[in-house]
């Protein structure tokens, strides 16, 4: 018994992220699909680093639900949605500490308290997540965008809504401390 042969998929063409937010405003969910993988491992992994302990993920999807209402005020001009969507997660994160308010703190404490007890031999990837956890959050969030994420400082500014020589002196804040507390392993 002989089997067809496989048919060639046909290949979508490329949208650029500005199209694919048009069609998300149009309320086409495949687009959002597509918005979400693009961009979503990146997201995460920013989140990870300055959200408060276990809240990444939950706002990684707030995130996107964000994206979804508010999808309409992209630039469509815009080369990437990539900085719009960090911009949307930084505030997430600091609207998530502004309402968690003192509970916040404590969790974070808490987290230090329980990595410092079982960080027994110097582990650079606990240690600096320890110590990011460490800085306030407005250097944490500069640190990771620009040395981490690598957007410029330009960026960052628009990101979060200070002026560019605000994120350089928490850039540079963030950098004398955690030399200070990581020593040679940054």
């Amino acid at each position: 018994m002989l089997r067809p042969a496989p048919r060639p998929v046909a290949s979508r063409p490329k949208l650029s992220d500005a199209e694919i937010l048009a069609r998300v405003a149009a309320g086409e969910i495949g687009a959002l699909g597509q918005l979400y993988d693009l961009h979503a491992a990146g997201l995460l992994r920013f989140l990870r680093r300055v959200a408060p302990p276990g809240e990444a993920e939950d706002l990684m999807q707030a995130t996107f639900l964000r994206a979804v209402a508010i999808a309409d005020t992209f630039d469509p001009e815009a080369t990437s949605a990539r900085p719009w969507l960090f911009s949307l997660a930084s505030r997430l994160v600091q609207g998530k500490k502004r309402a968690l308010g003192r509970l916040s703190a404590a969790l974070v404490n808490f987290a230090r308290f329980q990595l410092g007890a079982h960080a027994s031999a110097p582990e650079s990837g606990r240690d600096l997540q320890r110590a990011l956890l460490e800085l306030s959050e407005h250097k944490r969030v500069a640190f990771v965008l620009t040395e981490i994420e690598g957007f410029t400082a330009e960026q960052v500014a628009t990101m979060v809504g200070v002026p560019v020589g605000t994120v350089w002196t928490r850039l540079h804040h963030a950098r004398r401390e955690l030399r200070a507390r990581l020593g040679d392993v940054l």
